[in-house]
This record gives C-alpha cells, structure tokens and sequence, in this order.
C-alpha cells in the first residue's frame, strides 16, 4: 500500500488486526522529532503482513471506519461491494 508521511520522521507503520470477516489497518508514523520541520510529505510503499489471504474479508481502515479501496485502478474495489 501506499503511505504518506512527514520529512521529520523515520517513515509510516501499518499494523493490522485482522478477523474472519474483516481486516483492519491502523497507519502511524515512527520516530517524530519535535522542532521546526519543512511542510514537506513524503508518499512510500509498505507492506502489511496477514496471517492468511484477504479473500472476501472487508478491508477497514480504523481512523474512519471505512472500507478501503483495493485492487486494480480505476476498477471495481471488492471493500465496495
């Protein structure tokens, strides 16, 4: 996935929980040094380790509550459905 983060930090954390139904990711930063910071963001990959195939499990994001979209661009996401 696709990740945004800050120019005065080590990078964006995915942790997940996952469920028989759902699974959802929790997105934070590491490392925030306090002082002046240039208002610079950063967009990197990272990867999210699941204990199983997200199959037909809803992908939730938990700031929101809601369904993530997932797959191919511009298509169809299967949380949407």
């Amino acid at each position: 996935m696709r990740a945004t983060h800050g120019s005065c930090d080590d990078g964006p954390v995915v942790k997940v929980l996952e469920t028989d139904g759902s699974v959802v990711l929790y997105a934070s930063v590491a490392g925030e040094r306090s002082g002046p910071c240039p208002a610079v963001m950063t967009e990197q990959s990272v990867k999210a380790e699941l204990g199983k195939p997200l199959g037909d499990r809803m992908l939730l994001d938990t700031f929101t509550g809601r369904p993530v979209p997932y797959g191919e661009p511009n298509g169809p996401s299967p949380s949407w459905s």
